[in-house]
C-alpha cells in the first residue's frame, strides 16, 4: 500500500495480500486494519479517478474494493461515479451539437466526413436522440442541403443536386421542400436531355408565322440566299434563344430572319401528355420575285 500498488500487479498488489490474510486469518486484528486501510485507500483513489473523468479506472478501483470496503462507503462512491458519468454525458452531448452548429455556420455541412455538421449530428442522434437541441439543428441541416441542392440546380448541375437532396434524406429530412426540389431537379434533367436533341421545324405544327422584311440592299443588288436557325419552342409554344446556324451570304439576311421568326408561335410539344421545351432548326429563304 505505500508504494501504491493497490491493485496491480494482480499476483503481488495490497489487493492480493490482502485477500490471502483475509482467507487464513479473517478475524485477525491487523487483517482487520490492513483491510480497513486498504478499503479507504481504494475508494479514495476512485474518487480522484472521477474527479479527473476517468471513470474506467474508477470503476475498476470500486470492483476491487467491493468486499473490502463497507458497503455503504462503496455505494456512496458508486453514486459518485454516476453522477460524473451522467455530467460527463451532458457535457459531451453540449459539445456535439455547439461544434454541429459552428459547422453549419462555416458551411461544412457534410465534408470532411469525420468534421462536418452531419457528422457531429448523426453522432449526437445516436447518443442522445432526445437532445433539446438536435431536432432544429437536424432541421438548419436540411434545409442548407436543399438550398445546395436548388443551386445545383439552376447551374444544370443535376447530378449534384441529387447528391444534395440525398444527403437531405439521409438526415432525416423528407420534407415537402426536398420533394419539391427533387422533381424540379429530374424536370431539368429531363428538359437538358431534350434540348440537347435538335428537331427539325418541319416536326413542329406551326400555328403564326411572319413573314421577313427583305433586305434593301440584298433586294437592290438581287442577293438571294438562306439563314438557318437555332431555336428553343417553349412549353408554351413561343420561339426563343434564336440563333443563326449558317447562312449564305453570311451576314447578309440574319437580322432580317431573326426578326421576323423570332415572332413565330408553334403548337407546344408533348412529352408524356406533358408540353416540352425542344430544341429545334429551321431553313429561311430569301428569294426575289417578279
Amino acid at each position: 500500500m505505500k508504494e501504491g500498488r493497490l491493485t496491480e500487479p494482480e499476483q503481488d498488489s495490497a489487493r492480493f495480500y490482502v485477500g490471502w490474510a483475509l482467507q487464513v486469518d479473517p478475524n485477525g486484528k491487523a487483517t482487520r486494519e490492513a483491510r480497513e486501510t486498504l478499503g479507504r485507500a481504494l475508494l479514495a483513489q476512485a474518487h480522484l479517478a472521477i474527479d479527473r473523468r476517468d471513470f474506467a479506472q474508477a470503476a475498476s478501483l470500486l470492483a476491487a474494493a467491493g468486499d473490502i470496503a463497507p458497503e455503504s462507503s462503496v455505494q456512496f462512491v458508486q453514486q459518485l461515479l454516476i453522477a460524473a458519468r451522467q455530467e460527463a454525458d451532458i457535457d459531451a452531448w453540449d459539445q456535439l451539437l455547439k461544434t454541429a452548429e459552428e459547422r453549419l455556420r462555416q458551411d461544412r455541412l457534410i465534408e470532411p466526413a469525420d468534421d462536418s455538421a452531419k457528422y457531429y449530428l448523426s453522432t449526437l442522434r445516436s447518443v442522445n436522440p432526445g437532445n433539446a437541441g438536435l431536432a432544429s439543428a437536424l432541421q438548419d441541416l436540411g434545409q442548407r442541403l436543399v438550398a445546395k441542392a436548388r443551386q445545383a440546380i439552376s447551374l444544370g448541375q443535376y447530378d449534384a443536386a441529387h447528391s444534395w437532396l440525398d444527403e437531405a434524406g439521409s438526415v432525416g429530412y423528407p420534407s415537402a421542400e426536398s420533394s419539391t426540389a427533387l422533381r424540379e431537379a429530374e424536370a431539368a434533367a429531363a428538359q437538358r436531355h431534350s434540348l440537347a436533341t435538335v428537331i427539325s421545324a418541319s416536326e413542329l405544327t406551326l400555328v403564326k408565322s411572319v413573314k421577313p422584311v427583305y433586305p434593301l440592299r440584298a433586294e437592290r443588288a438581287k442577293t438571294e440566299g438562306w439563314v438557318e436557325l437555332d431555336f428553343i419552342v417553349t412549353e408554351s409554344g413561343d420561339v426563343k434563344s434564336v440563333t443563326v446556324r449558317a447562312a449564305s451570304p453570311v451576314g447578309v439576311f440574319d437580322s432580317a430572319a431573326i426578326a421576323a421568326f423570332s415572332q413565330w408561335r408553334y403548337r407546344p410539344v408533348l412529352e408524356e401528355g406533358r408540353p416540352a421545351a425542344r430544341r429545334c432548326r429551321i431553313r429561311i429563304r430569301f428569294t426575289l420575285t417578279g
